[in-house]
């Protein structure tokens, strides 16, 4: 096992089923170590939200948690650490105002309140999302960075469980909040997140989609400038066939330089801190690709359960928020490493400014 600066680790699982590698996953079998702990942590807040039962091979998802913070004052988190029980294949989590999503706090039904992601991520922000499946996953900032939370705030995550243990679970999640006092506060971050759900994956075959987005005309239309920030942190998730995944700086003249760029299993965590922080030096465009080997015997496509997604969340230092889907997807064929590759167009991208 290889780390990347000590919080991404890239396994060869080549010669291990997926079964075996779920069953480790899961801490079932053996000891298969992961990095879960990549820096300290000192939480000046803990949360643990109720404990959920899920039966074997049971599948939950459309179920939402929250946390009334109580907070007078804002709050600037620098640091979060997730711990969970199993189970827990991935949640998104947000900050909104305790009047949002009215009703009182614990398990719910996300239809019946009304939860969206992009919803709640325009009402307040990102707080924290899990890769797929960690146990342990810790989300840091350098030194002076934070994400503020408004005073009177919530947290609210929309979560999807699956059980592919051979026992029920009773299984909760934790929160380790790190924060720092307002005069240590240099930078506040704001998320930027693409999803391409226009995955159409080839079977028993290597592919990888790309989408890129023109985020420049939206610093000039908000900020009245060209598209100048720093990447502080990046997050990817993608399912079981997921094998791939880079960030890219795109410049006007087409050349792009690279983010982040990681080769890992689910199971692991999947962000990291960019230390320092990557500028953007002007380019006015951002490039996701993803990538999967699917060694089934059936198409993949976006969504739940047995398919497959494409999302990245990163946090920079621009006073804008911004969220952006796909259009259409175009099959450019095998390249030549017999890799299936393929164009997603940029659908509606929505950049929001701060305050």
């Amino acid at each position: 096992m290889c780390c990347l600066a000590g919080l991404v680790c890239v396994r060869d699982c080549s010669q291990v089923s997926r079964a075996i590698a779920c069953a480790v996953l899961m801490g079932l079998v053996g000891a298969c170590d992961q990095t879960t702990e990549p820096s300290e942590i000192t939480p000046t807040m803990t949360h643990t939200f109720d404990s959920l039962s899920v039966d074997v091979g049971e599948e939950i998802s459309d179920v939402c948690q929250s946390w009334t913070l109580g907070n007078e004052e804002p709050l600037f988190v620098s640091k979060i650490r997730q711990h969970n029980e199993g189970g827990w294949h991935h949640s998104n989590w947000y900050f909104v105002p305790e009047s949002t999503y009215p009703g009182p706090d614990g398990t719910w039904d996300c239809e019946e309140r009304g939860f969206h992601d992009l919803a709640s991520a325009l009402a307040g922000g990102v707080f924290f999302a899990q890769s797929t499946q960690t146990l342990v996953e810790l989300q840091a900032f350098q030194e002076g960075a934070v994400v503020e939370i408004p005073p009177r705030h919530k947290i609210v995550g929309g979560i999807h469980l699956l059980n592919i243990s051979a026992a029920p679970l009773e299984t909760a999640l934790t929160f380790d909040i790190e924060t720092v006092p307002e005069e240590e506060v240099e930078i506040r971050l704001r998320p930027i997140s693409f999803t391409n759900e226009a995955l159409d994956i080839e079977l028993q075959a290597e592919s990888r989609f790309e989408m890129t987005c023109d985020l420049g005309r939206h610093f000039e239309i908000y900020l009245g400038q060209p598209a100048n920030y720093d990447v502080y942190y990046v997050l990817a998730h993608y399912h079981d066939w997921g094998n791939y995944f880079r960030l890219d700086f795109i410049d006007e003249a087409g050349s792009a330089r690279t983010i982040f760029e990681l080769e890992n299993s689910i199971g692991e965590p999947l962000g990291a801190t960019i230390d320092p922080p990557m500028s953007s030096e002007g380019a006015p465009f951002l490039r996701v690709v993803c990538g999967y080997l699917n060694d089934t015997d059936m198409r993949l496509y976006y969504g739940l359960g047995d398919q497959e997604m494409c999302v990245f969340l990163a946090y920079t230092d621009a006073d804008l928020t911004i969220g952006a889907t796909s259009g259409a997807n175009t099959p450019l064929g095998q390249n030549e490493d017999g890799i299936y590759m393929n164009e997603t167009a940029c659908g509606p991208v929505l950049a929001v400014p701060a305050n």
